[in-house]
């Protein structure tokens, strides 16, 4: 297998458990959605910026040839803010049952913007593959 595939599938996994985690966290009402996120991100942002340490990928001081990658690092964490954000307060205000299937629906947008700006090649397999995630929650 692949490795950005088992890479994929502990992310679910991991993403599968969010939801679980959530929806325990805020249902007794003395907690409140943004209060588990701040405790989340704070962890995520501690052991991502510990574990880039470690492998020597943050520099102090970003070279002239890396601010476009940085500016897409920033990039990614404002919507990053914004689709966890709303997740987390999606899940406090309903179902998981419901949030999560439209929730999930990222996964069309990522692979529609992959063919779209990446210009990563759409084939019949991947199109049915994309239909079968729309439907599935149908």
């Amino acid at each position: 297998m692949r490795a950005y595939v088992v890479w994929a599938l502990i992310g679910m996994i991991g993403y599968s458990f969010t939801t679980l985690f959530v929806k325990l966290a805020v249902r007794t009402g003395h907690i409140s959605s943004f209060a588990v996120l701040a405790v989340a991100t704070a962890m995520v942002a501690v052991s991502s910026v510990a574990t880039a340490i470690m492998r020597g990928e943050l520099a102090a001081v970003p070279s002239p040839a890396n601010m476009v990658a940085l500016l897409w690092a920033c990039a990614t964490g404002l919507s990053l803010t914004i689709a966890v954000s709303s997740l987390f307060r999606a899940l406090a205000l309903g179902p998981a049952s419901v949030v999560v299937p439209l929730y999930g629906m990222f996964i069309i947008g990522g692979a529609a913007l992959g063919v779209l700006f990446l210009n990563e090649p759409l084939s019949l397999k991947k199109v049915a593959g994309l239909t079968a995630a729309v439907a599935g929650p149908i």
